[in-house]
């Protein structure tokens, strides 16, 4: 709270009944007196970049109001847009609005499935009543819920205070993986990326606390003969094993499925506990104490597996960002 302008940002919903919806640094809360911390404050997030895509998702998807129940009623700019529910217009009620602000804080909150139901309930309810048109809005709000939550960014954008050192004693407790006995507070995942076979690459990324570690971020370039992406991922992990000096991962986390944990676990130390995460539908695979494969599925509004998409993704996105500067320096030359 006493650190200078480059302290992380916050979403704030300012008090009622003019709420406004709002991104500020820390440093900032404190002067706008909120009534409760706990249901008016979203983040922390490392970047503006992201709060500003999360609250552009939400004035997208529900829509709010930047002037809302001023003196003259007077339109603001997201209603001009269709992007306002009405609330500067004098169209619906302060009750109604904090209603619908609700719905918003679920979707920061990463309450998706809870958020869909709820919709889904209205929808009905508006049908009944046959108020069509207020059920083809609600249509749209869930397709628009869908799309963003589908997105590959989606997880690393909605990385919220779920991720935190609790979540992290929870991942032993969930997983039950047989050399997963603590929190794994430093973890590392690895990637590829490639067009067609060249230019191969891949990547380490590093979270600890479940924040991102940039000094730690690792380039590898892939070495013939390894050409498909596990054997690939073997190679990647056996050259990083060969620097101790890096530290050790309290969970391996392998973008893939069991082919990528099959082959490249046998270079990997023992004692290191080694998930793998498929994106197809996000099903995590591991082995058992009887090297039999475990496969577990979490909801995707499970803070845990959005840590591990989180990780997944930035993974992604290193490899790709080396992959592009190696391609172009091909064509260069």
């Amino acid at each position: 709270m006493v650190k200078d302008d480059k302290s992380n940002v916050y979403i704030i919903f300012t008090n009622p009944p003019d709420t406004k919806i709002k991104i500020i640094h820390a440093t900032d809360i404190e002067t706008l007196d909120l009534d409760d911390y706990s249901k008016q404050i979203w983040g922390p997030y490392t970047s503006s970049y992201v709060a500003q895509i999360l609250v552009k998702e939400v004035r997208n998807i529900f829509g709010f109001c930047n002037a809302p129940f001023n003196a003259r009623n007077r339109a603001c700019f997201n209603f001009h847009l269709d992007h306002c529910p009405g609330a500067c217009k004098g169209l619906m009620t302060v009750e109604k609005y904090q209603r619908h602000l609700g719905q918003a804080k679920k979707f920061l909150s990463g309450k998706f499935i809870l958020l869909e139901r709820h919709l889904t309930a209205k929808i009905n309810r508006a049908i009944k009543k046959q108020d069509f048109e207020s059920a083809e809005i609600i249509k749209w709000q869930i397709k628009s819920l869908r799309q963003a939550v589908g997105t590959k960014n989606a997880s690393l954008l909605l990385k919220l205070s779920d991720s935190s050192d609790i979540i992290q004693y929870k991942i032993v407790t969930t997983l039950n993986h047989p050399l997963l006995k603590k929190a794994p507070f430093r973890l590392e995942c690895y990637d590829l990326a490639h067009l067609q076979g060249e230019n191969y690459v891949g990547s380490m990324v590093v979270f600890k606390h479940s924040q991102p570690s940039l000094p730690d971020y690792r380039h590898f370039k892939i070495l013939l003969p390894d050409k498909s992406d596990p054997y690939a991922m073997r190679q990647v992990l056996s050259r990083r094993f060969n620097h101790p000096e890096w530290g050790t991962p309290d969970l391996i986390v392998l973008d893939g499925g069991i082919p990528q944990l099959s082959i490249a676990s046998a270079v990997i130390p023992p004692e290191i506990p080694v998930i793998a995460l498929a994106k197809k539908h996000e099903t995590i695979y591991f082995y058992s104490e009887d090297r039999k494969v475990v496969s577990v599925n979490l909801n995707l509004e499970n803070p845990i597996l959005n840590i591990f998409r989180s990780i997944r993704d930035e993974a992604h996105r290193f490899a790709n960002t080396f992959h592009k500067e190696q391609r172009k320096k091909s064509l260069i030359k």
